[in-house]
């Protein structure tokens, strides 16, 4: 089995759904879904995505619900980067080889912009046909999402990248930011999944939790190695990127960590594989994140 089969596959259907989705929203011709649509369909690897269909068909979810929970994540993910992009946050020109939103469309629409596709991806959730979820099952799903992205989640992860600038970090607080700011909403991505399924157990919820972390900071400090490598007088000279992986334990020492990480995701895997879980695909889209070029 090659990772590119089935991940053009679902690649080729989220972004489908998404451009469905937009299309069959009031107020086309706004600047507001303009905007929308521009921070969400242009560009982006949909990873999240991929993992949400994965992890559910490992569980036995129904294709039409991670539909719905896969939209939502990239919706959350699109609001998550064009907020990140403004020149009060990380103050990027640039977004997945385009031009970042508000530099098309200008600060006050881009805010407006990532609002809408947070609100967006919550009624999604809570409306969208989701075959074999109940009620409560919704709800559990809705909290799980709202609670990553929030105060406990991505947005204070946000904020302690901000602050980053202050004082130079140690690992431990370099990676207590990454696991709020990138981490989650990929470990959110694989629990909505397992949320929607007839599987309950906590010890299978740790273990996909474990497995989470683990690929979502290797992504983050391979994400830390591309910058390094890409302009290193230009993180010489910037005390906010002065604060990743490679700049502070060296780029050997940072892919030593991420063979730990991917070594640990694998292990767990195997404890699935032990349980009689299908976990083929799931092993091929680890070793995509982890050994990706960019």
């Amino acid at each position: 089995m090659n990772v590119y089969n089935f991940y053009d596959f679902y690649q080729n259907r989220i972004n489908k759904k998404l451009l469905d989705m937009f299309n069959n929203l009031p107020f086309q011709n706004s600047i507001l879904l303009k905007s929308m649509k521009y921070g969400t369909l242009i560009g982006g690897k949909r990873l999240r995505a991929c993992l949400v269909y994965i992890v559910g068909e490992m569980f036995k979810v129904n294709i039409i619900t991670l539909d719905a929970i896969s939209i939502s994540i990239e919706l959350i993910h699109a609001y998550s980067l064009i907020h990140d992009d403004l020149p009060c946050i990380d103050n990027d020109s640039f977004r997945r080889g385009n031009v970042s939103c508000h530099i098309k469309y200008g600060e006050s629409f881009s805010i407006l912009a990532g609002d809408a596709l947070q609100s967006l991806a919550f009624n999604i959730l809570s409306t969208y046909i989701m075959p074999g979820v109940s009620d409560r099952k919704r709800i559990k799903i809705i909290s799980e999402l709202s609670h990553s992205i929030g105060i406990s989640g991505m947005c204070i992860g946000q904020t302690l990248d901000l602050q980053k600038d202050i004082k130079k970090l140690n690992v431990s607080e370099l990676e207590k930011i990454n696991l709020y700011k990138t981490a989650f909403l990929i470990r959110s991505s694989v629990r909505l999944s397992y949320l929607s399924s007839n599987f309950f157990s906590k010890r299978i919820l740790s273990l996909l939790d474990r497995f989470s972390i683990c690929i979502g900071l290797a992504f983050q400090i391979q994400d830390d190695i591309f910058d390094f490598q890409k302009d290193i007088n230009k993180i010489k000279n910037n005390q906010n990127i002065y604060n990743t992986y490679p700049n502070l334990i060296g780029i050997k020492t940072s892919q030593k960590k991420i063979k730990i990480l991917y070594q640990e995701a694998l292990s767990i895997l195997k404890i699935f594989k032990k349980k009689s879980f299908i976990v083929d695909k799931l092993e091929l889209l680890t070793n995509f994140i982890i050994q990706r070029s960019k």
